[in-house]
């Protein structure tokens, strides 16, 4: 007889389906936590892919759970508890109690499927705070507001949930979970390792350093005259159809003028924005040695520390 645990743990997980990406000005504004912080610990560490799978703690249980099977005494019964907790020595509290009661087959094979279920507990040290909860996590210089100093935060296992590994940093975006309040992150989310957050971190300095000046422009420029209709569509906040790539976008503020070059997406970011009137245009390359507008100039107003999306629709007979 096939022991039960080893059918659910081999039971393929269903691949992770996220209906859209959300800008990091999306993400920092929705409620919940942003901050840097270094994994010191994840529970049950069985489940982080980073840790070697314990095999003899996991054949102990499925031995154990044959036993059982075929005998179903309360000696066989004890013995698979203790199995389990070799296999999840670093269970939570109350998962410990549910194992400590459990009086049946049925019990134990309920325990083992929550647990796999709940995923992870990932507890950072924090390095930085963005945002904590609804604040604004203290960029209205709140001499007052300390960060604090660690945070729990919950991931699922499988594909929607964030391979934490004990030693790296990450940027974590957390939101808060309605039903039990604790911090909660996925793979849908921008969470990713610090090492690879570099755009998202030149936008939570202005938010973080600088109270007014800390708007951003999010804006492509593409050779698509239906990219409004295509617009709802995207997934990818960072992509549109028919990109421009290598286009010079001349940003007007009342600090001054800017420019950037689109990247091969179609994509330019202007950080650091005041509120106020702001203008944008796009030229062809070979800017400023000569002159040929693409697109724009195109008026736009921001808000304090908010964002703003343009996209610049050029004729596809343009160079």
């Amino acid at each position: 007889m096939k022991a039960v645990f080893a059918l659910l743990l081999a039971a393929p997980a269903l691949a992770c389906t996220c209906n859209r990406r959300q800008s990091v000005c999306d993400e920092v504004a929705s409620p919940g936590a942003v901050f840097i912080g270094t994994v010191e610990s994840t529970a049950p560490s069985f489940m982080s892919r980073w840790f070697p799978l314990p095999r003899p703690a996991l054949s102990q249980l499925n031995a154990a759970d044959e036993r059982y099977l075929a005998g179903r005494t309360p000696a066989d019964l004890s013995a698979l508890k203790d199995a389990f907790r070799k296999l999840f020595p670093d269970l939570l509290e109350d998962d410990r109690q549910r194992l400590d009661n459990a009086a049946t087959h049925a019990s134990l094979v309920s325990l083992f499927a929550s647990v796999l279920s709940h995923g992870q507990s990932v507890h950072f040290r924090v390095r930085a705070v963005f945002r904590n909860g609804d604040d604004n996590g203290g960029a209205d210089d709140d001499d007052d507001a300390k960060p604090p100093e660690s945070l729990d935060v919950w991931t699922p296992f499988g594909d929607c949930g964030v391979d934490f590994q004990p030693g790296e940093t990450y940027l974590v975006y957390a939101g808060n979970d309605e039903e039990s309040d604790t911090l909660e992150t996925g793979s849908c989310t921008r969470t990713r390792r610090l090492t690879d957050a570099g755009e998202d971190l030149a936008y939570l300095f202005f938010y973080k350093d600088r109270k007014n000046p800390a708007g951003r422009l999010e804006g492509f420029a593409t050779f698509d005259p239906m990219y409004q209709v295509h617009q709802s569509t995207r997934r990818d906040p960072d992509r549109i159809d028919l990109p421009a790539a290598g286009v010079i976008v001349e940003l007007k503020s009342p600090s001054g003028i800017r420019y950037t070059t689109t990247n091969p997406l179609g994509r330019f970011v202007f950080d650091g924005l005041a509120p106020g009137d702001h203008q944008v245009t796009a030229y062809a390359a070979g800017f400023p040695e000569s002159v040929k507008v693409l697109a724009g100039p195109r008026q736009f107003h921001a808000e304090p520390r908010a964002c703003v999306s343009q996209t610049l629709p050029i004729l596809k007979d343009a160079p």
